[in-house]
């Protein structure tokens, strides 16, 4: 029975090594103090909890890939990761493959629920090489360092942090995407270079910068309207910095020879715009037009008067052209009677005086016939 058993482990085993894939990078050290190597590695730890309807969740995942072969030769301190790396008569370089990493989390709770996310990437084409050189960092690919000092160079690094949430049935959202394009640095002969993105070079100088084309920009989201702030720096072309001080330059397109103190810039272009999705219908009540018994023709104003431009006539009499039979709606005030048109004063008042004065001249008639 136990022959059985140790059959299978050793068929196992064997199958197992023969369908072996060869690795995807060597690693090579060659008269080298202290050299740490490791090809293309890969983490996604996650974690989760559950409890009482509410939920939780976060993962991190990393990756560093790479082709090629991991080579330092008499070299000090150098530590190489993923593939394609080479450190040759260096001290304290450190270089790192494509990075890529994704972290992100969750929650959720009574049908509102909230997420965020980080994912960078720092990539490039091509390997790194540091010769020559004390103190370099190269993350990424397509990054030379020859007879330099602290210099500092990456790929084309890009991040998108967004966020988001969604509370009873309402969504919000907001990301700042960030990147820088381009592969491919070189340092020579320098002290202090930072490189970011590509189609950098620096040549002899002390302290310069230098970076790819840029693009950022935030987006923000709520309900139905986005806004969205993106703006560009550069294009196409390289920066490069020859025996110069000081210098900063950034996008494509940029020279500086023999300058100290120089900053250079690519053209910067910003488009925020804002845009809105379909709102609620405009009711009569929020939107009033005219009414239809007052005709378009003859507008009146909120006091009564007339507007400006209509012709009125007062007191001119309406002809009568009722139907027979037909009621006259009163469209007019209300006409109180025991008062005279137009002044409003009593009738009564009127009656008695016309019968005073009527009966002063029939008593003055009377004395001047008896007198003659």
């Amino acid at each position: 029975m136990r022959a059985k058993w140790f059959f299978v482990i050793a068929a196992f085993a064997a199958l197992t090594l023969g369908t072996a894939q060869t690795a995807l990078a060597d690693n090579n050290a060659t008269g080298s103090v202290g050299a740490v190597q490791t090809g293309p590695v890969g983490a996604a730890p996650t974690a989760g909890a559950t409890q009482v309807g509410a939920t939780a969740a976060a993962s991190v995942p990393v990756a560093v890939g790479g082709s090629g072969d991991n080579t330092a030769t008499d070299s000090v301190g150098a530590v190489q990761v993923g593939g394609g790396n080479t450190s040759s008569n260096s001290t304290g370089s450190v270089q790192v493959s494509s990075v890529s990493a994704s972290p992100s989390a969750s929650a959720g709770a009574s049908g509102s629920s909230a997420s965020a996310g980080v994912p960078i990437t720092v990539g490039g084409d091509g390997s790194n090489t540091a010769s020559s050189s004390t103190g370099g960092v190269q993350v990424g690919g397509g990054n030379s360092s020859t007879g330099s000092a602290g210099v500092l160079q990456a790929g084309s690094p890009q991040a998108a942090p967004a966020v988001g949430a969604s509370i009873v049935g309402e969504a919000v959202s907001a990301s700042a995407p960030v990147g820088v394009a381009g592969s491919g640095n070189n340092a020579a002969d320098s002290i202090g270079a930072a490189q970011v993105g590509g189609g950098n070079t620096v040549t002899r100088s002390f302290l310069a910068a230098q970076s790819g084309a840029a693009t950022a920009g935030t987006t923000a989201g709520a309900g139905g309207t986005t806004a969205s702030t993106p703006v560009t720096v550069g294009g196409g072309g390289t920066n490069s910095a020859t025996d110069s001080v000081g210098s900063a330059q950034v996008a494509g397109g940029n020279t500086a020879t023999g300058s100290v103190g120089t900053v250079q810039s690519g053209p910067v272009n910003a488009t925020p715009s804002v845009a809105s999705g379909p709102g609620p219908t405009a009711t009569a009540a929020s939107t009033p037009a005219a009414s239809a018994s007052t005709p378009a023709s003859t507008p009146a104003s909120a006091t009564g008067q007339p507007a400006p431009g209509t012709r009125t006539s007062e007191g001119a009499p309406r002809p009568n052209r009722n139907t027979f039979g037909a009621t006259k709606p009163n469209d007019g005030p209300l006409q109180t009677l025991g008062q005279l048109p137009f002044t409003g004063l009593g009738l009564v008042l009127f009656v008695l005086l016309g019968l005073a004065l009527l009966a002063t001249g029939l008593t003055t008639r009377t004395r001047a016939r008896l007198s003659v």
